[in-house]
This record gives C-alpha cells, sequence and structure tokens, in this order.
C-alpha cells in the first residue's frame, strides 16, 4: 500500500494489540516496489489435506456512465479456497485447526453495512445524515452500502481537524485512529492530475474514467443539499469548509481499493486485511469464521520462508479495471479484456428510447485468451435494429394509472427482454442480415478507437513535466502499459471482425436472394444493394464479390413484398437508405 499518512506503520502494531487484532504469524512491512504489505513472520507450510469449497471475495467493476457495480462472478472477483474442516483436525471458530491462520480481525473492527447501523444507534447526528443522504436516498444495494460507508469514513476524516479546535464530532471508533494509518495518496487515476489523466487519453478508462469524476462530482453538491440544512453537519463539514471534493475523492478512492465482499457481511472494510496486496498467484484467502470474526489463512500447500511477502487475489480483472480500483496493471495476468463505450446511432429517432429501456450502460466487451477474440455487446443487437424490421416503442397505461414505455419485437411485448435481442432476433428470416449490421457496426467502433489508442504517449513533451514533478513516472508507465495492451487487443478485434464480415455478407445475401420467375435458375439481388454495404467497408466487401456468376441485378418491380421496402435491408449505415 502506498505513501505518505498521518501516522507512522510503526505505531500500528499498539493499535492492533488494543484491538485485539491477532498477527499471529504475519507481520506489516516494506515490500520492495508496493509499499506496506504483510510478510510472513516465520518460515510456515500449509497442510494439504482440508477440504475445500469456494466462496467469493469480490470488489468493484467500472462501467461506461463512471458508475460501479458489484460483482460476485468468477471474473470480477477471487475464488478463494476456503476450508470447511475435515478428519484431519478439530474445528476452532470454525476454521480447521491443520489450517495456518496468518491474521484474526475481530467482528467489531469490520466496516460494513451492519456496523454503520449500528454505529447510527450510538450517534444521532450520524444517524441525522444517514437518513438524509445515506441508505434512503439511493435504491440499489451495492451503491447504498458504498454510499453509508462512505458518509461514515468522511465523518471520520474530518474529525481530527475538529477534535483540535475542541469542537465536538461524531463519536469516536477504533476507525478514529486507523484513518490515520490510510495514505492520503491512494494511485488511483481519480487521484491524478489533471495533466496526469491526459495520458489516457485514447484508452478504455477515458471517458469511463470523466464519468467516474462527473459523478463524485454530483454525489458531494448532493451531500451538500441534504447536510446543509442540519445543524450539527453544516457546522462540522460546511461552515469552515472542513470537507472538500478532494475529501470525497480519497474516501472513493480508499473504497475502491479496500473494499472486500465478505461471504456474510457482504461489501465491507477490513483494517489490517486491507494492507495485503495482490498477486495473480496468492499464497493467502480470507475467510469468516463461526464469530464473524476476519481470518487470512495461508492456502493449502503453500510454503514460505519468513519475510517472504503474503499475498491475496484482487480478482481476474481487466487491466482497466485493476488501474481504476486499485491504481497499478498486473502484468502478469492472463486477463486481456477491454470495454468500450457504446452510443445509439446519431440519426436514429428510436436512439434515445432504446438506452432507456436498455436500463444498463451500452458497452461491447472485448476479450483475447489463448490468441483468440471473443466480443459481447447486447445493446449493440438493440441498437441495429429499426421500425422497419418490426421493432416498436408503445406509450401503454399500466394498472395504477401511470403510462410507462414498452418495448415490442414482432408485436410481441420485450420490456423486460431488452439484454437478450441477440436469441430474439433469432427466428426472423433477416436473422443474418441483423448480425451482419451488428459486426459492421462494432468493426468501425473498433477501428476508430484504436486510431485513438495507437499514438505513442511523447516522452520529449512528457520530460520537463516530469522533472518539474507535474507528472509521475509511475502515472506514465501505467498510461503506456494500458495503452500497449489495450491496442493490441483492438488490433486483434479489428483483424477478427473483418475476418467475420465476408462470411456474413454471403449469409445475409442467401437470405436477401429469391428465384425470379422469368428466370428460375438465377438468383437475383437488389441492385443497389452492394453499393450501400460496400459505403462503409470497400476493401472487405471487394474481396467477397461477387459470391458467383450467377448474381445479377434485376428490376424492382419484380422484388418480392418483404423486400421493396429499403430500410429492410439497411446493413451498416443506415443513414445513407433512403426510409419509404
Amino acid at each position: 500500500m502506498a505513501s505518505s499518512s498521518s501516522l507512522s506503520i510503526a505505531a500500528f502494531p499498539a493499535w492492533a494489540r488494543f484491538n485485539d487484532v491477532e498477527f499471529t504469524n504475519a507481520e506489516l512491512q516494506e515490500t520492495e516496489g508496493k509499499g506496506i504489505g504483510l510478510v510472513a513472520a516465520r518460515d510456515l507450510t500449509a497442510t494439504t489435506t482440508q477440504s475445500e469449497k469456494d466462496t467469493t471475495t469480490t470488489t468493484t467493476s467500472i462501467n461506461a456512465e463512471g458508475g460501479e457495480a458489484s460483482s460476485a462472478d468468477g471474473k470480477e472477483g477471487e475464488r478463494a479456497r476456503a476450508a470447511t474442516g475435515s478428519e484431519s483436525g478439530t474445528a476452532i471458530d470454525g476454521i480447521d485447526r491443520n489450517q495456518t491462520k496468518l491474521i484474526r480481525i475481530p467482528h467489531d473492527l469490520v466496516l460494513s453495512a451492519t456496523a454503520i447501523e449500528e454505529y447510527a444507534k450510538v450517534d444521532q447526528n450520524f444517524r441525522q445524515l444517514l437518513d438524509a443522504a445515506g441508505h434512503q436516498a439511493v435504491a440499489d444495494m451495492f451503491k447504498s452500502t458504498r454510499r453509508d460507508i462512505l458518509l461514515y469514513l468522511l465523518a471520520h476524516l474530518v474529525l481530527p481537524s475538529r477534535s483540535s479546535s475542541g469542537s465536538r464530532g461524531p463519536a469516536s471508533t477504533p476507525w478514529t485512529e486507523y484513518f490515520k494509518f490510510l495514505p492520503r495518496h491512494v494511485p488511483v487515476p481519480t487521484m491524478w492530475s489533471e495533466v496526469e489523466r491526459a495520458l489516457l487519453q485514447g484508452t478504455s478508462l477515458e471517458a469511463a474514467l470523466e464519468a467516474k469524476l462527473s459523478a463524485l462530482t454530483n454525489e458531494f453538491d448532493e451531500l451538500y443539499e441534504k447536510s446543509s440544512g442540519l445543524a450539527f453537519w453544516n457546522s462540522l463539514l460546511w461552515e469552515k469548509e472542513t470537507a472538500t471534493i478532494q475529501d470525497w475523492i480519497l474516501i472513493d478512492a480508499w473504497f475502491r481499493s479496500r473494499c472486500l465482499e465478505l461471504p456474510r457481511a457482504g461489501d465491507a472494510m477490513v483494517p489490517g486485511l486491507d494492507m495485503a496486496n495482490h498477486s495473480h498467484r496468492p499464497v493467502a484467502y480470507y475467510e469468516e469464521n463461526i464469530k464473524d470474526d476476519i481470518v487470512l489463512l495461508l492456502r493449502p500447500g503453500v510454503e514460505m520462508t519468513g519475510g517472504e511477502e503474503v499475498t491475496i487475489s484482487y480478482g481476474e480483472k481487466s487491466p482497466a479495471e485493476m488501474l481504476f480500483s486499485y491504481g497499478f496493471i498486473d502484468l502478469n495476468s492472463a486477463v486481456h479484456e477491454l470495454t468500450l463505450p457504446l452510443e445509439a446511432l446519431p440519426d436514429d429517432p428510436l436512439g434515445k428510447a432504446k438506452v432507456h429501456m436498455f436500463k444498463a450502460p451500452p458497452t461491447l466487451k472485448l476479450s483475447r485468451s489463448d490468441g483468440k477474440v471473443s466480443w459481447r455487446s447486447p445493446f449493440a443487437y438493440l441498437m441495429c435494429l429499426n421500425e422497419e424490421d418490426g421493432l416498436e416503442f408503445k406509450v401503454l397505461q399500466a394498472q395504477d394509472g401511470q403510462r410507462e414505455l414498452k418495448l415490442f419485437w414482432q408485436e410481441e411485448d420485450v420490456t423486460a427482454r431488452a439484454h437478450d435481442f441477440e436469441a430474439l432476433i433469432g427466428s426472423h428470416p433477416l436473422c443474418q442480415v441483423f448480425r451482419l449490421r451488428v459486426v459492421a457496426v462494432l468493426h468501425e467502433v473498433v477501428s476508430t478507437q484504436l486510431t485513438h489508442v495507437r499514438p505513442e504517449i511523447s516522452h520529449d513533451q512528457l520530460e520537463p513535466l516530469r522533472r518539474a514533478g507535474v507528472v509521475r513516472e509511475e502515472c506514465i508507465r501505467a498510461a503506456e502499459t494500458l495503452r500497449e495492451i489495450e491496442a493490441s487487443v483492438l488490433e486483434s478485434a479489428t483483424e477478427a471482425l473483418e475476418e467475420q464480415l465476408p462470411d456474413r455478407v454471403m449469409v445475409a445475401l442467401q437470405q436477401l436472394t429469391y428465384r425470379d420467375p422469368e428466370f428460375p435458375h438465377v438468383n437475383c439481388y437488389l441492385p443497389w444493394f452492394m453499393d450501400k454495404v460496400n459505403f462503409g467497408h470497400p476493401a472487405v466487401l471487394q474481396d467477397a464479390w461477387p459470391p458467383s456468376p450467377d448474381f445479377f441485378p434485376c428490376p424492382p418491380q419484380t422484388f418480392p413484398s418483404n423486400l421493396k421496402n429499403p430500410s429492410a435491408l439497411w446493413l451498416a449505415s443506415p443513414q445513407h437508405i433512403p426510409r419509404s
């Protein structure tokens, strides 16, 4: 963990003993290149005989709107190996005695939603703040817990400055002192300077970081509006501008970089355990025992020498997510992926309605594994459909009398399936045409992003700023690493999508051909068809055309009725096809 805090880490053992934190086989120590971390206090060997089960430990993932989402799948969170006890040893506090315990943190020190509620029972002023600006104001469970914890962190962050002046503040807790051990700078991009953030231009983090900072500003402004009318909090936070937007950004960085998802307590911050650094090959995992204490245990079969670093996994995350949440990129990780924001087509009259019904940030997720690229974008399938295809929005009156927007596909209400259009189009006669549209649009998105991320950072321009201390070397390295990884994935994705285009064109053409009664042995196609597809991808379609010598233009009056509307055959560039 990083840098300067207001209390030396040398004082931490005294705080730990006073608050019943047991450092059984580990201790805090400066680690090479990582700041403070946990190391083995002596030579250790873990048994391999206990039975195991999977539990999930997660933090947060970013989305295109700068928000966060708690995640409990194998990608976003570590699959910790949690022992359940076995015949080889008697369970103590629900933990097999043969397991090697490194540290234990009492349940009372865990900062969770339950702990916040318990604190609010003791401090009525905090109860006022919580009711005004906390859980009651946010519907989403994860965002609610985050908001409550951030309010607690802010109240205790400003407490020392108020206490020193003799003013009464929130009731103190062990966290009041623990705050003094936490770094006042966290290397996440939200705490980078404006010049340093500019290094991320062209990466997938550019839009997400801008949205995140905007969201934090809105949260802080909302907090002011809801708490400035409370006399106690107006005096504590606002009269002398004790709390600032930089404080809110700091505590958000603490939460993102230190929050864990515990099996029973849920999203929480755990003092002491949050000093453990990450490794893609972790040697330890954490669990809750039957007393709800948090224990850090050595993984089965692991051997350690005294002084060797004790690491855990922060989860299998993309480089952008690791940098966003923790301030570094794991160069040893096999996860090569990125998420790009999508926008509705600029001239689509249904664009805003599509985004509204989708109920989530529209994104394209690219992944590369074993040299193969895959993509996932549920919104792209909705984005590439229009009214002529059978997509429709209706405003209907609900049972309570309220009017609400509904989404229909082929006259069926699919409001609850806005994320499932890849499956919904499967039975449509023009399914392959729709899929070609999606591939063509995503190819354009990926190609455009690649042109943005390719330019290298100019060290000649940065050197004076680096010498002046305006730009830090670690920020330059992190930005360069992210750009290199994302450019590589984007290049692979561009090639993969280009390879898919000719095949999908051929399949789509088969759906669009028919037999002219006058020429039953000849396939016919729309004379303007290739021109419209060719608009965006001339090189690809030049190689793909002609598919066979028996394709030739035929008069429009002979088209089947379902093909007379040019919009029904829109592929990649709807703005260039006239609507009927």
